[in-house]
């Protein structure tokens, strides 16, 4: 059975591109743009390659991971709103990304974002900013501090042509939808197990602690591997059903956010920062071989034992070198 959305009419025929550079969350974007009635979606594995699409090909809209390499998708932004080409800089952007604190919410505003979906991704969510960034155009504001849309977002509309939305309103009225669970099934259809996916997650893992273990040249940028690796899961995780994991991973993310800004500090605490690592992947293991998925209060309190561990390297980070 096709799915049915409120906004089918909206996407028909539109052309987006999805920029991450993770297969995985791309196929996943895709497939449900696909199922909303976009005729044509385009991928794109970072921030560079996206401005050489842009340019090349016209977009009615762009799905952005925020934190990619080698360009990531706030410098993609950036360089897209200085475009001289009107129809690069005006795109639409939707900023992906799974931290959703003030302060990163105003800094991809003032850099020209159009809106922001915090993950994980769910049919409702990206079809609201979907809805929210083509029904209710802004105009492009050109300054020299600022370059973007319209940071005052319309109260009314006029236009009353064919693509013409009241869009809260419509969206409250009683369609016949997929629910969210439905949608992300039959988009991720013929995608391997996430579950085999993490298990391979945990053996890179397991490698990179052997690597920072063996100390030289190459431990500082396993530290970063195994950083990327934790932010990948805590993205991707709830998108798939595995809450759990999402959480561990973002615990680990957390534990070596201080490592990436400061790499001098290193040299406080690594053997419990290692230890603390290594528990953070055992616990990984620990869900796959209990076939755990969802968060439960048996989860939440290991989520808090690893919450006890990062305060631990924390504080002897802390402490004296």
């Amino acid at each position: 059975m096709t799915p049915s959305y409120a906004h089918d009419d909206l996407f028909q025929g539109l052309c987006a591109l999805v920029i991450d550079d993770s297969p995985l969350m791309r196929r996943l974007v895709r497939s449900l743009l696909r199922q909303f009635g976009f005729s044509s979606v385009d991928e794109a594995e970072n921030g560079s390659a996206a401005l050489r699409q842009v340019e090349r090909h016209r977009y009615d809209v762009a799905i952005c991971d925020w934190m990619m390499e080698p360009t990531n998708g706030l410098e993609f932004v950036r360089a897209l709103r200085r475009h001289p080409d009107p129809a690069c800089c005006g795109l639409p952007v939707i900023m992906v990304t799974s931290v959703a604190n003030k302060a990163q919410v105003l800094a991809v505003r003032d850099q020209g974002v159009t809106e922001y979906l915090v993950k994980p991704i769910s049919a409702s969510k990206l079809e609201k900013r979907l809805v929210a960034a083509l029904s209710r155009p802004r105009s492009l504001i050109m300054t020299d501090r600022y370059s973007g849309p319209d940071r005052r977002r319309p109260r009314e509309q006029t236009y009353g042509g064919p693509r013409r939305r009241l869009a809260d309103r419509v969206a409250d009225l009683p369609w016949e939808v997929e629910d969210d669970e439905a949608a992300i099934r039959r988009a991720t259809e013929g995608m391997p197990d996430y579950a085999a996916i993490l298990r391979e997650e945990v053996a890179k893992l397991r490698a990179l602690l052997t690597e920072v273990e063996a100390g030289g040249a190459a431990a500082e940028e396993a530290w970063h591997r195994i950083f990327r690796i934790a932010h990948d899961i805590s993205g991707q995780a709830p998108s798939f059903g595995h809450g759990a994991a999402a959480a561990v991973g973002t615990s680990l993310e957390r534990l070596l956010q201080p490592v990436l800004r400061t790499p001098a500090i290193l040299a406080r605490a690594p053997e419990r920062r290692v230890r603390a690592v290594r528990t953070h992947v055992e616990a990984l293991a620990l869900l796959l071989e209990e076939g755990i998925a969802e968060t439960s209060p048996e989860t939440d309190m290991l989520v808090e034992r690893l919450r006890l561990a990062v305060e631990r390297v924390r504080r002897e980070e802390a402490g004296p070198a």
